[in-house]
């Protein structure tokens, strides 16, 4: 898991052949403009929705997994809470769908931290994420990169 500010995005391009085009993205989008919904740029190979969520409490915030793509998540109307445990220590699946990627667990996150818009994280598979936490309603993007390119 990485957190750091939208602008310093370009320091991990090197993580994956992706970022690259990921940060160009991220400084011209104006992502807080878009509507809901799934924005393609030519491939799956990345895509970002843009979602409007109701935020949640943390007790049932049940992390959730992805084996196939990447999470890249930034709040854009308010901050949010995210909760993160390493894979490993999910023992107890509560549901799957490997056909859309995720897999939620019973075990709720120890760690939890504030993401505030102008900032974002970087869920790998290894990272299990509780997103959407707080009160009220919130907007946000979610950038998915598959973990392996052709």
């Amino acid at each position: 898991m990485i957190i750091d500010n939208v602008e310093n995005f370009g320091r991990y391009v090197g993580l994956h052949p992706l970022f690259g085009k990921i940060a160009e993205l991220l400084a011209t989008e104006d992502l807080a403009n878009k509507p809901a919904g799934r924005q393609t740029y030519g491939s799956d190979d990345f895509y970002i929705n843009i979602d409007e969520a109701t935020l949640r409490p943390a007790g049932v915030a049940f992390p959730e997994v992805h084996d196939a793509y990447i999470d890249i998540q930034l709040p854009l109307s308010r901050s949010e809470f995210m909760g993160w445990m390493p894979r490993s220590e999910c023992k107890s699946l509560r549901e799957a769908n490997p056909a859309k990627d995720y897999s939620f667990y019973n075990e709720l996150p120890k760690t939890q931290f504030e993401v505030k818009p102008g900032q974002f994280v970087i869920f790998f598979p290894e990272d299990a994420h509780s997103p959407i936490i707080g009160e009220g309603t919130t907007k946000k993007a979610i950038v998915k990169v598959k973990v392996q390119t052709q």
